[in-house]
């Protein structure tokens, strides 16, 4: 019996080990990864999956998306933002009336096809029709822009959501770490996913006892902080997706690492700070470890 109890406690304790590690390991990838998604890299990764993952051929399917495009040049590297072929609604259309005499399965068959041949290449398919009147800035153009590679870092947020989902704290540190590096580099779906995080979290705290929304702002500002950090050594760092992604992992390991333990000697460190503040020289001087024979009198001469 005591052997039976003594088996079952090693293995929920074992279960819940593999599952913190695995909340964190999912947590810890899906923040570099959308951190790592810069213009650069987004161009890297999406240009190897169309390589690989998709056979770039004009059809007749595929002129027929283009058609204003080849008649006007609206747009041009950015016409899928204007010609109205590259819409959902528009794309179909398109597709069904180049191919009248194939039947509905077909043409659906056709029409996804050709919509996945330019959804996975950097530039990816608009989510709303543009004015080429208007004067829109190239931010916004990537902001209204979705492809395979954003959407690989949607899966992989929502993975986060689901690994962390009773735990409010890690919810709100992923999500505004998410929404940190997802508005730097105009990526719409990560961020959007990470507020299914955000209202998980909130739900979670209204439920407990404390109900207070103050506690949020700490595991807030771990995830601006540690994706802060992320973005600007991906920012400086040469080098391609790979790399940056390599580098963004080490980047919230390392800060998931001083993070604990600021918090474990926080009244230590905060007490250091409150003496340098209240006299810089002698406080620094006092906490130095001076040799025995240190004088602090200037030598002669």
């Amino acid at each position: 019996m005591d052997f039976a109890n003594a088996l079952r406690q090693h293995t929920m304790r074992l279960r819940s080990a593999v599952a913190g590690r695995l909340s964190a390991t999912a947590s810890v990838a899906g923040e570099a990864y959308t951190a790592a998604l810069d213009w650069k890299n987004n161009s890297e990764f999406s240009n190897w999956l169309t390589d690989h993952l998709s056979k770039q051929c004009a059809t007749l399917a595929s002129r027929a998306m283009d058609a204003e495009y080849l008649r006007t040049n609206i747009g041009g590297g950015w016409h899928r933002l204007y010609d109205g072929g590259h819409s959902l609604l528009g794309s179909w259309s398109a597709v069904s009336s180049s191919l009248p005499e194939l039947g509905a399965l077909d043409r659906l068959g056709a029409w996804a096809n050709e919509y996945w041949k330019d959804l996975i290449t950097t530039r990816g398919m608009p989510i709303i029709v543009l004015d080429h009147a208007d004067q829109v800035s190239e931010y916004f153009k990537h902001l209204d822009c979705v492809n395979v590679a954003q959407l690989i870092g949607g899966d992989l947020c929502g993975i986060s959501i689901y690994c962390n989902w009773n735990d409010a704290a890690k919810l709100v540190a992923s999500a505004t770490a998410t929404e940190c590096s997802g508005i730097v580099y105009a990526n719409v779906v990560a961020p959007l996913v990470s507020l299914i995080a955000l209202g998980r979290a909130y739900f979670l705290i209204r439920e407990s006892e404390q109900d207070d929304l103050q506690a949020l702002i700490e595991p807030a500002l771990r995830g601006l902080t540690r994706s802060g950090a992320t973005v600007l050594l991906i920012t400086a760092l040469p080098g391609g997706f790979l790399l940056h992604l390599s580098s963004g992992i080490v980047i919230s390991l390392g800060h998931s690492y001083v993070w604990e333990k600021g918090r474990e000697n926080k009244e230590a460190i905060l007490t250091m700070m409150r003496g340098c503040l209240a006299d810089p020289q002698g406080s620094v001087a006092s906490r130095l470890p001076l040799p025995p024979n240190f004088a602090l009198e200037r030598p002669p001469g």
